[in-house]
């Protein structure tokens, strides 16, 4: 009769660290670009692009960046890149160099974990600003919002991101896009072809398989201790 304690006492205490484990997945965290985090907290960090602005909120690097002369040898990303955070959310822009039509730009925020762990994008509120201008390879009756972990400035930007579309139609308010096929990811390319304002991308931090191994450890072994000394 024991034994059958002993082990329904082990079972019950592995059950409930894979419930921490649960729940430590579960706990999402939000880039809310408020203007107090924003203003407070800009350049706490250090872009793994360039010196651009960078701040951190909920655990995880926020960076601008800003991409300029894509889809040429001499493509690169400007220390210039910075946010437009004031109204607690980014206005997220189109930009274009009048003075040289070759100097293809692309601007964005590029979001990793503050320690290097991994994480899953969720999902981002989106609005649409402008719809008179686009950047190359797009149009302006579909701006698209664009993601992808990975962006190489000096090949074009059509092609090395994953698309959605969002229409044309500016006086929307703020919409909740839904994002699947970001999962276990340690960075995050955000921009659009237009002018779009970001607010609320949620993420969600993915724990280290030792750190779930050892929670698991931790309520098994700690379940047979308080048992033997009960036996005792």
């Amino acid at each position: 009769m024991f034994k059958n304690l002993k082990t329904t006492g082990i079972g019950c205490f592995a059950t409930l660290a894979m419930l921490l484990v649960g729940s430590a997945e579960a706990k999402a965290a939000t880039i809310t670009f408020d203007a107090e985090i924003y203003t407070s907290d800009v350049n706490t960090c250090s872009s793994p692009l360039t010196k651009a602005e960078c701040f951190m909120e909920n655990g995880f690097n926020v960076a601008a960046f800003s991409a300029r002369k894509i889809g040429t040898d001499e493509a690169f990303f400007s220390e210039t890149g910075h946010f437009h955070s004031r109204n607690s959310y980014e206005a997220q822009h189109f930009s274009s160099n009048s003075e040289d039509p070759t100097d293809l730009r692309l601007l964005g925020v590029f979001i990793t974990s503050k320690n290097g762990g991994y994480f899953n994008l969720e999902s981002l509120d989106y609005q649409l600003r402008n719809n008179e201008r686009t950047i190359d390879g797009y149009t302006t009756d579909d701006t698209k919002i664009l993601i992808s972990t990975t962006f190489d400035p000096t090949m074009p930007v059509l092609g090395q991101f994953t698309e959605y579309s969002i229409g044309n139609d500016k006086l929307l308010p703020f919409e909740t896009l839904s994002i699947e096929g970001f999962e276990e990811i340690n960075q995050i390319f955000i921009s659009s072809s237009g002018d779009v304002n970001f607010d609320n991308i949620n993420l969600t931090p993915v724990p280290e398989p030792t750190s779930i191994l050892a929670l698991l450890a931790l309520g098994t072994f700690g379940g047979a201790s308080i048992l033997k000394q009960k036996q005792q």
